[in-house]
């Protein structure tokens, strides 16, 4: 029999009789057809990709059961709660500020809001976002034990005055979002107010940020031992909280790095935060229906069915829902707060500064899914790009457009994103569901 007139089929057929089983791959259908039919190496190789190219391939279905649709209603119990939370820090800036002085509180906003991003964006990453997960960070408690008081000596020894502040301001963020986890997020949202009267109220300001950063952490800690019973799960790989770090971080820059925007001007940067943070906040719930429509396009779908048509416009669809969510409410609450400042002679910042939060919002949407599904270089490289842009942005028109460096530059880094984003989420059936740990 020459090769000219072995077609795939009958190549299976032999190496199938051969083996008394399907090959594993084409190298061995390869090995088979030379060592049996003395078929030469080179056109054994080629046969073999052949017949494992036009081998039917049985569907096997999902091992895994779909979940239930994700109840998105828990959402807006940690969404308002944090929003009050969001404007009551805003108002500590100006109190610290005439305490301390605008340079010191403008410096230790600019460390703490980047170094609070990269802590959150970790933890999240290792511990906070995986079942059990404050029982996992009790777990491995012993190796944080010194983190919080590192938290604000290592920026007081580099800074002085400004990097204890931000020590503290990085404290009880984090501590906050401990809280949150454990389902105490009013609590966290009472503490932070009462300190915010108590500051606006003639107490002295960095006493009260000293008390609140000691308590929250107390709490925090409090929510860590009382996870429950010992965990059954593993915490995330060190590597992806490592580089989910390195994420938050860069989206940290990302906000502190356009100078047009002064995070010590009192509540104002806070209140023009308000609307990107209920909307990222509203579609990122969209994004968890992502548990349960891949699981139902896998099902039924081979390993081996590389082409899978269906498997992308679901999953895709959801990003693309989210994105219009994120963009409709940032856009409503927006104008509600610029007509209400409108009727009051009041100030929000501008169109230009809602608009460069609501960019920076979208952009850890994309990165953060991109993080999720193992992208995380893609992120980064989309970060990198917006940081560049933001820094060079704020420059050349940061002195007459408020948050063009915002815009500019978490625009950059979602036009970077977004092709990793759509690819990854129409690949091959085995790449996503790896990808994403589906059965």
């Amino acid at each position: 029999m020459t090769v000219s007139r072995i077609d795939p089929e009958g190549a299976r057929r032999i190496v199938e009789a051969r083996l008394d089983r399907p090959p594993q791959d084409m190298l061995e259908a390869a090995v088979v057809l030379e060592a049996w039919v003395g078929v030469p190496a080179r056109d054994a190789l080629g046969l073999g990709t052949e017949m494992l190219r036009t081998t039917p391939a049985q569907p096997v279905r999902s091992r895994g059961p779909v979940p239930d649709p994700p109840d998105g209603r828990g959402v807006w119990r940690e969404a308002l709660p944090f929003a009050l939370v969001v404007l009551a820090i805003g108002g500590w800036a100006g109190p610290l500020a005439g305490t301390l002085g605008i340079g010191v509180i403008e410096l230790a906003l600019g460390v703490a809001l980047p170094l609070t991003m990269a802590l959150q964006w970790g933890l999240s990453s290792r511990y906070l976002s995986r079942p059990e997960g404050l029982a996992l960070l009790a777990r491995d408690a012993r190796g944080h034990l010194a983190a919080p008081t590192l938290l604000v000596a290592v920026p007081g020894l580099a800074l002085g005055v400004p990097g204890i502040v931000a020590g503290l301001l990085t404290l009880t963020w984090v501590g906050g979002a401990i809280l949150v986890r454990r389902g105490w997020s009013v609590l966290y949202a009472a503490l932070v107010v009462l300190a915010a009267v108590a500051m606006t109220g003639g107490l002295w300001p960095p006493a009260i940020l000293g008390l609140l950063a000691l308590v929250t952490s107390l709490l925090a800690a409090v929510a860590v031992l009382s996870g429950g019973a010992p965990p059954t799960h593993q915490p995330g790989r060190l590597g992806r909280a490592c580089t989910a770090t390195l994420i938050g971080l860069g989206l940290g820059l990302l906000l502190v790095a356009d100078r047009s925007v002064n995070w010590s001007f009192g509540a104002l940067p806070a209140v023009a935060l308000l609307p990107a943070t209920l909307a990222c906040y509203w579609s990122g719930t969209y994004l968890w229906r992502f548990q349960q429509v891949i699981p139902r396009v896998l099902r039924g779908v081979s390993a081996a069915d590389t082409r899978a048509p269906d498997l992308g416009r679901g999953p895709r669809r959801i990003l693309l829902g989210a994105i219009a969510r994120l963009v409709a409410l940032t856009a409503a609450i927006s104008g509600a707060l610029l007509g209400t400042a409108a009727l009051t002679d009041a100030s929000v910042g501008g169109v230009t500064v809602l608009a460069g939060f609501g960019m920076v919002a979208m952009a850890t949407l994309v990165l953060g899914l991109l993080e999720s599904v193992g992208r995380p270089a893609a992120a980064l490289c989309a970060l990198s790009a917006g940081i560049g842009a933001d820094v060079l942005a704020s420059q050349l028109a940061g002195a007459h457009v408020a948050g063009a460096g915002l815009i500019a530059g978490s625009a950059l880094a979602v036009v970077v994103a977004l092709p990793f984003a759509f690819s990854t989420l129409g690949d091959p059936v085995t790449t996503l569901a790896t990808r994403l740990g589906i059965p």
